[in-house]
This record gives C-alpha cells, structure tokens and sequence, in this order.
C-alpha cells in the first residue's frame, strides 16, 4: 500500500500552492479537496442499514473499507500520497483510525482572521452585497458546516488528541520556501523542491473546475510566491475578531 499523509489545513492557507509545488516532483502527489472521507462515510453508515442489520456480515463490509486508500490510489503512479480534508473531526478520525494503526498528519495553519478576510475580499472583487458577505462570513465560521469552522475544528481535535501530526505555517511557506520544503521532504520521506515555474495545481491531468463555485477558489500567482497582506479590521466584523483572537494568535 502506498504511503499516505493526511493534510488537514486552513482554507486560503496556501493549500493550492503546496499543492501545485508537490505535483510537480517525483513519486508524491497531493490530492485536491479529497472525497474519501465521503467514501468512508457512506460505507460506515451502511452498517446502520437495515438490510445490513439484518444480516450484519462485518467482516465483508471491512474488507471493503480497509481497502478504500489502497483501491482509490491504484491508478497514482507514486509511492507518497497526501490526503487533503478536515480529517480531525471525531468522525472523519475515527474513520481513518479503523483503517490505519497510526495515521500521520500534516497541518498547514494560518491566521484565522486572514483566512476569513482572503473570502470577504473575493467576495468583494465578485460583487457580492455587503449583507450577503456578513451571513457568508457566520456560515464560513459554522463548526458542522462551515469550511473555516470545520477545519478549525479539525485542527484542534488533532492537536487535542494527540495525533501524529507536524505543523507547518502559510507565513514559512510564502517567505522561506526552501527551508518550508525541506522540513515537510523530511517530514514525509520524500524530497520536494521547488520547480522552475510554478504552475497552477493539477493532479494525474485533472484540474479544478471552479465554474461549480461562485467564486475561483484555487488560481494561483504563478509570476512569483507572495504573501497577501490584509487589515482584517476593513473586512471582518468586530465581534468576529473578538471572538477568534486567541485562534488567530495560536495560529501565527
């Protein structure tokens, strides 16, 4: 079976650029935003069915299960492969805890308060109503649906439960790329440099389709690797910042 990290990161925390770096190295690929946990998610809630409980064939359907990496990667021609996604919810951790004696993780932090002021301004260069964007930033922040409010909760809940994890910082990988790479090559085993020229992130020949979002949620600046600066007091609601500023300190 091929070797398999779990990135759980921040959203607008550089992952399409680590991505993209990843990609374009020999023998490790980094997934887009992964759906094996819907995977193992639909198969887990099969054992609630009632025609399986009616003939509860456990062994069967974990077999099935503890296959799911290994058949989903069968086409990907590397030996390292990271998994992106919120896999530190309880759910998703106990999923992969069925499968994997000790899964690794990879966590690619940013301040929070970042985060949500690099949605509110695509919003704002999208046209969005100014109203719109206040309920937008509320469901970002939902810890059960929202994509900010999940990952954090995924985060926290590795560290929390004292998973195999790294962390690795947005500020390190925009500013000392190199010595970034270096520590996540060690880290995973496999050696990553960064190309000549970046390019956008594409897996196996497949790119994202962001026509399906409002919004293009995963160009890059391929010219050069840069940090966005952001005032987080223009974009951002004072109790929202109130509220997370012990997260967005943690997360520096």
């Amino acid at each position: 079976m091929k070797d398999i990290y779990f990135l759980s990161s921040l959203p607008r925390a550089g992952n399409t650029l680590l991505g993209s770096i990843i990609n374009d190295n020999k023998n490790v690929k980094c997934t887009a935003n992964s759906i094996t946990p819907f995977i193992l998610d639909d198969l887990f809630k099969l054992k609630e069915h009632l025609t399986f409980k009616n003939f509860p064939d456990h062994k069967s359907l974990d077999n099935l299960i503890k296959n799911v990496f290994k058949k989903y990667y069968e086409n990907w021609n590397v030996d390292v492969i990271i998994d992106r996604s919120v896999w530190g919810t309880p759910g998703n951790l106990k999923y992969l805890k069925h499968i994997f004696k000790e899964p690794k993780f990879i966590l690619l932090i940013r301040p929070v308060l970042e985060c949500i002021s690099s949605f509110v301004r695509l919003q704002i260069e999208n046209g969005t109503d100014e109203n719109v964007i206040k309920e937008n930033i509320y469901s970002l922040l939902d810890i059960n649906t929202g994509i900010i409010g999940k990952s954090l909760w995924s985060i926290d809940n590795i560290i929390k439960t004292k998973q195999n994890y790294k962390i690795f910082y947005y500020k390190d990988l925009v500013n000392n790329t190199d010595s970034f790479l270096k520590d996540l090559s060690e880290y995973i085993k496999v050696d990553i440099k960064l190309p000549n020229t970046l390019k956008q992130f594409s897996v196996n020949n497949i790119k994202y389709d962001d026509s399906v979002h409002k919004f293009n949620l995963h160009t890059i600046k391929t010219e050069s690797i840069e940090s966005s600066k952001y005032n987080v007091m223009k974009y951002i609601p004072k109790e929202i910042i109130k509220r997370y500023k012990e997260s967005n300190e943690n997360y520096r």
